[in-house]
């Protein structure tokens, strides 16, 4: 329990500035200093990392009993959530709210039942893009006046770095991911889309891969749930992620697209709210609403982790045991031969829906010019198409095990990073394998994240296999068999081909053999 006597609670930088402004690092690890200060037991203070300038990544956690350690949440059988803020540092509405549910904790009211719930809060995930602030990093945006930049700071989008890990900050998370294992992710963000009716949008895991039920569970059940109590309790709006896309260029614009309607984003696991259904857990991408007020960006984005958070606690060690049962669907399937896996998705409509949409007048900034947007007048409901789901259009059974050559090492080291078990080929040996030789490949001709993504179709034959000492197994019976099949096999579309592991082979020409075999 809290102590009696209690310094005053600090004040978020939004609220002593008129939310005119955002916290530095420095001044969001003053503030955890100062909750910290108040010497309530049920909030520790610790980190996940730090950052390749050397800016500390802080993780609270929240439990009564209190909790210092992964091993003591896994022991506690509660609910175990991490909630990600600041992953684009320009989007600072979730680091600033998060700060906010901290507070209340020590000082109250509680924003949840404290007992019944392990919460780890990462509020400022992308450190160093954070303290990039400049205004014209979020443009059209009212407020706050120094936002941080969208990237890393060697420019790279930490939210297309779910699968590679080519950045520090990615590997840190990942670490401490596979180190907590929550049951729910909550990844917090703002729009850069088309104006609409909604204080905040929401998509569940996009990747037609991950376990049917846990799609099911987040898509049929948590979110709407959630949606219905952040209406009832809050009166906020909120609904599944979308925007309306320009012909041809597929930009986002501010018109009505009755035609093609409203429609998310991407199944690929490069986003990690997508990476997490691949492990069997429920992941939530929170997206507060652009042209909203900062005040408001700040004050929806807290109600929905709230709700969310509240909803988990309900759900008991029901969520857990729900977690291991998906993580022993997966194991099961994958010894036997059953896992089935998507190597190529599309969306699909959910059918014709009411969307809410709303008007929205300019301005500007006074301190610094910059022209903003607020959503003003009242709302309208359209029906629309509402495309907010991925479907798998081919599909391969996932094999018992990979084998990887002694050139893939990077891909071996990769997966370790990603809490993969992988065994060190010692002895040289014979065997029957699946094997891969290619017949087709293409590189894009413009660069993304630093790469050329690489696509491949490759004819799957059966041959007898001499592989070499130091070569790596990878046996997908382990829970993250779904993820080890979307980053290792060569058919997969956002794996290590995607993202240049395997040019060596896929420059060679047709024919060639990938030392990548399947058991």
């Amino acid at each position: 329990m809290p102590r009696i006597f209690l310094p005053d609670p600090p004040v978020t930088v939004p609220e002593r500035t008129d939310y005119r402004l955002t916290s530095t690092h420095a001044e969001v690890m003053e503030f955890l200093a100062a909750v910290d200060a108040a010497g309530d037991r049920r909030v520790f203070l610790t980190r996940f990392g730090a950052t390749p300038e050397g800016r500390e990544q802080p993780l609270v956690v929240i439990a009564d009993p209190p909790v210092r350690s992964a091993a003591e949440a896994r022991a506690s059988g509660k609910p175990v959530l991490w909630i990600n803020a600041n992953i684009h540092a320009g989007e600072v509405e979730g680091k600033e709210a998060m700060l906010a549910l901290i507070r209340e904790v020590v000082w109250g009211p509680e924003p949840w039942p404290v007992e019944e719930v392990v919460v780890l809060l990462a509020p400022i995930y992308n450190a160093d893009g954070n303290d990039r602030m400049a205004p014209k990093n979020r443009p059209l945006q009212q407020g706050p006046s120094n936002p941080g930049q969208r990237p890393s700071a060697r420019g790279l989008d930490l939210n297309r770095d779910g699968m590679k890990l080519e950045n520090l900050e990615a590997r840190n998370l990942t670490r401490a991911l596979v180190e907590w294992d929550p049951h729910v992710f909550v990844d917090l963000h703002t729009t850069n889309g088309s104006a609409h009716g909604y204080e905040l949008t929401y998509a569940p895991t996009l990747t037609p891969s991950a376990h049917p039920e846990l799609i099911s569970e987040s898509t049929d059940r948590w979110l709407p749930e959630i949606r219905e109590r952040m209406r009832e309790r809050h009166g906020f709006e909120v609904f599944d992620y979308g925007n309306f896309l320009s012909d041809g260029a597929h930009e986002f614009v501010d018109e009505v697209d009755k035609e093609h309607g409203w429609r998310t984003y991407d199944h690929r696991p490069r986003f990690v709210t997508n990476s997490m259904g691949l492990r069997n857990r429920i992941a939530i991408l929170s997206e507060a609403y652009s042209y909203a007020d900062f005040r408001t960006r700040i004050a929806v984005s807290r109600a929905f982790v709230q709700e969310i958070v509240r909803y988990a606690a309900e759900q008991g060690p029901s969520l857990p045991a729900q977690c291991a049962k998906w993580d022993a669907d997966t194991r099961s399937q994958a010894r036997t031969g059953q896992l089935a896996q998507h190597v190529e998705a599309a969306i699909y409509s959910r059918g014709v829906e009411p969307v809410l949409i709303r008007g929205f007048e300019e301005g500007a900034d006074p301190e610094t010019g910059e022209k903003w947007r607020v959503a003003s007048g009242p709302r309208t409901t359209l029906e629309l198409p509402v495309w907010v789901g991925f479907m798998g259009k081919d599909w391969a059974k996932a094999p018992k095990a990979y084998v990887l050559g002694p050139e893939l090492s990077a891909v071996a080291a990769l997966l370790r990073v990603h809490g993969v078990l992988v065994e060190d080929v010692k002895v040289p040996y014979e065997a029957t394998l699946t094997t891969f030789h290619l017949e087709s490949a293409t590189r894009a001709q413009q660069p993304f994240q630093g790469h050329n993504e690489r696509t491949a179709k490759w004819k799957v034959g059966s041959d007898s296999v001499s592989v070499p000492a130091g070569s790596f197994r990878v046996d997908l019976d382990q829970p993250s068999a779904r993820l080890i099949f979307q980053l290792v096999d060569p058919r997969a579309d956002d794996g290590c081909l995607t993202w240049n592991f395997y040019d060596k082979w896929l420059s060679a020409g047709a024919g060639v053999e990938i030392p990548i075999w399947a058991e």
